[in-house]
């Protein structure tokens, strides 16, 4: 799997739907999904990952009963039970997956859960005061030029070196992953075609 970015949303889209040609060989592409530490996975019912980045799609664990099966797979044992697949009923017998506990994986009790939340909640919180850090940075860089000293770059580049900086901010970086290869070759030559994509 190879991980990159592509500049804006435009372009993001292109790749996605047309995919990536690199060294004669087509790639399919995905949208690469970032995980925090309170997102849970619907296959093993953990925290910290989503069901792409699983490492235990062998291994499912039902959110309801922590049982080796995936929760949308949950049954009740009891004839007569009307629960429908996936759904919890009043004859399971609740068991938490990540801390043992009797409630499922997603009770407000878990501590595995809790711990989650305050996690991600602190990774925020340090990410947003990055961020706005940067764009000061960002903002003072922009302002410098206007401050022109003899011998330093004219007005007008200074203003085209701002709008540029501008559009850097506006266009964010997409992430996709290449995900599955297929040679496709040239109808004329028989030979793969490499066209030359700037990113």
């Amino acid at each position: 799997m190879v991980v990159f970015a592509v500049k804006g949303s435009k372009m993001a889209e292109k790749v996605l739907k047309g995919g990536l040609r690199a060294a004669g060989v087509k790639y399919d592409v995905e949208k690469f999904m970032t995980a925090g530490p309170d997102s849970f996975c619907g296959v093993c019912s953990r925290w910290g990952h989503v069901e792409a980045k699983c490492g235990a799609l062998k291994m499912p664990a039902c959110m309801l009963c922590a049982g080796r099966h995936l929760t949308k797979d949950h049954k009740c044992n009891v004839v007569g039970c009307k629960a429908n697949a996936g759904q919890n009923c009043t004859h399971n017998v609740d068991k938490c997956v990540n801390c043992k506990g009797n409630h499922i994986a997603k009770a407000n009790v878990c501590v595995k859960k809790q711990e989650a939340i305050k996690t991600a909640s602190e990774e925020r919180r340090t990410w947003k005061e990055r961020e706005g850090e940067r764009r000061n940075v960002t903002t003072d860089q922009q302002k410098k030029p206007e401050q022109v000293e003899d011998g330093g770059p004219s007005t007008a580049e200074a203003e085209k070196k701002a709008q540029e900086d501008e559009q850097k901010i506006k266009e964010p970086e997409v992430q996709v992953i290449l995900t599955q290869a297929t040679t496709e070759p040239s109808s004329s030559t028989g030979i793969a075609e490499t066209p030359m994509t700037q990113w």
